[in-house]
């Protein structure tokens, strides 16, 4: 029984890593009159410029320089056939996401200066872009394209002002935190099990519930589209990449519901037994709507 269970735990795993893998055909689209001169370990290399495609996602190239040698591509969701290190891969996944996909960029020239941008994150090369091969026409200028790329990075970069912090409130309390970093409305909010909570023009609206609880509160960036991160593979070929933010770009914050002051109650000087039989009557009718509540 024992040798049974090993062996359909290793059935499992086999198709768990199995369908990590999907082949996908390339395709490719030729830019208009561009070129890329491309000089990288002491060697150039000029040709005109092509996107290429893998199913319906555009990929980059992420080798520079490398031929791509199939027709026929392995995809992986992760970065696991790559010997990039963290740091690269989570600053190319942010190029490609802000370059030339990202609304309002499908141009050429945010297509050249995206995958720019991604080899110079890979490996030190030289780049330039013409309208003639072998660094012949006119240069294309791309140097506006990559600082708005390497701004929108920046920019997304920060969290609203109140990251990390404890927000405590009396219970029925209403409470309006405006973010002073103006990010917020990039956010969408994990559903709380005890409090009302909502964004709502750059400020976060909290109606504390009428319970004692402390409760962490999870925010997730918004994205403009559902695509995931796919990296393709083929040995002896160029390692291509669809690329999206792989990991939640996310920030907490604990939310902290407090009683509400009890009301003073004062008692009475007098020794008068009618004033006293009032009090007491009066003491036991506040505590019994107290249970009752």
């Amino acid at each position: 029984m024992k040798k049974l269970s090993l062996i359909i735990l290793s059935v499992c795993l086999v198709t768990l890593s199995i369908c990590n893998v999907k082949a996908e055909n390339i395709t490719y689209k030729r830019l208009g009159n561009i070129y890329y001169n491309l000089t990288v370990d002491g060697k150039t290399q000029s040709n005109y410029v092509t996107a290429f495609y893998l199913g319906n996602r555009l990929a980059y190239c992420i080798e520079p320089g490398k031929e791509i040698a199939t027709k026929t591509y392995d995809a992986y969701k992760d970065w696991s056939k790559t010997a990039l290190s963290q740091e690269t891969k989570n600053y190319i996944e942010k190029i490609g996401y802000y370059g030339y996909e990202y609304p309002g960029h499908q141009t050429d020239k945010y297509y050249i200066a995206t995958q720019e941008l991604i080899w110079k994150a890979v490996k030190q090369v030289d780049i330039k872009w013409t309208t003639g091969q072998n660094n012949t026409g006119d240069v294309i200028n791309v140097e506006a394209e990559k600082n708005n790329i390497l701004n929108l990075i920046k920019e997304n970069e920060q969290k609203p002002s109140f990251e990390n912090q404890i927000i405590s409130g009396e219970v029925g309390e209403i409470k309006e935190i405006e973010d002073i970093n103006n990010v917020l409305n990039n956010y969408d909010i994990k559903d709380s099990k005890y409090h009302q909570i909502q964004i709502e023009d750059n400020k976060l609206k909290i109606k504390f519930n009428q319970e004692q609880v402390e409760e962490e509160i999870t925010f997730t960036k918004k994205h403009y589209d559902s695509n995931t991160l796919l990296v393709y593979v083929k040995e002896g070929s160029q390692k291509l990449a669809s690329l999206r933010i792989s990991n939640p770009e996310e920030f907490k914050i604990k939310i902290k519901s407090t009683k509400t002051p009890e009301e003073i109650v004062k008692v009475p000087s007098t020794s008068d037994d009618d004033t006293l039989k009032h009090y007491n009557v009066m003491w036991k009718i506040k505590n019994d709507i107290k249970k009752f509540n």
